[in-house]
């Protein structure tokens, strides 16, 4: 019997490659949320930093063009806390897309190689047949011959 081929292969070639695709797509956009959540840790970091030495500096002496630089520095801390807010919003919805298309393909492949597994088990099933099917054959060619045998000895 002829080896066991698969007629939709290519087909489930490109799905697997297009599953890895997906895969390395949703692993940037993992890796692009978590930098945009440690930026942010960051930044919240150095917005309380900032607060706490603007606190610290009006309870002793400074100068109010001292506290006025800090006031400044804060509104741009809390401009930049906010932004990088939104990135992350847009990070975790970009995040989630790519894993539903990572899904959605990984589903189609997965449809293939179940496919591929009940062709190769209705193969398998079918070569198992003919084997048994040849087994027969040979074991009822040697009894006729045994009884041809035994027939012409008498």
């Amino acid at each position: 019997m002829k080896p066991f081929t698969f007629s939709l292969e290519s087909v489930l070639q490109l799905r697997s490659r297009e599953e890895d695709v997906a895969k390395d797509s949703y692993a940037e956009a993992v890796s692009f949320y978590n930098r945009t959540l440690v930026s942010l840790e960051t930044g919240i970091g150095d917005l309380e930093g900032l607060q706490s030495t603007l606190s610290e500096k009006r309870q002793g002496v400074s100068k109010k063009d001292d506290q006025l630089l800090y006031l400044q520095a804060i509104r741009q801390q809390r401009t930049f806390c906010d932004t990088l807010t939104q990135r992350l919003a847009r990070a975790e919805q970009l995040k989630e897309l790519r894993f539903r298309l990572w899904m959605e393909a990984r589903t189609k492949t997965q449809m293939l190689d179940r496919l591929k597994e009940r062709h190769k088990a209705r193969y398998d099933a079918d070569v198992a047949r003919q084997e048994e099917k040849a087994l027969d054959d040979l074991v009822s060619s040697r009894w006729v011959s045994r009884m041809r045998e035994l027939e012409y000895s008498f």
